[in-house]
């Protein structure tokens, strides 16, 4: 959907920054989106970043199913 596209945007950029833990990926380094949006022209406001949590959430199950857990 066209409201989307933004997050989308922002996502495909942010996706490689994930924090990990001796357990794996745990999440997303917050600190690294908003940069990424500010350098992007993307405003994080509360909106975007149910959008961008809703994708790491996504990414978090399939991490996990993957590792059988």
């Amino acid at each position: 959907m066209d409201e989307n596209m933004e997050a989308w945007a922002l996502w495909r950029h942010i996706q490689t920054q994930m924090r990990t833990s001796f357990e794996g990926v745990v999440g997303i380094d917050y600190v690294a989106v908003r940069q990424v949006a500010e350098v992007l022209g993307i405003d994080l406001d509360l909106a975007m970043l149910h959008k961008v949590q809703t994708l790491e959430g996504v990414m978090l199950q399939e991490v996990s199913n993957k590792n059988g857990k």
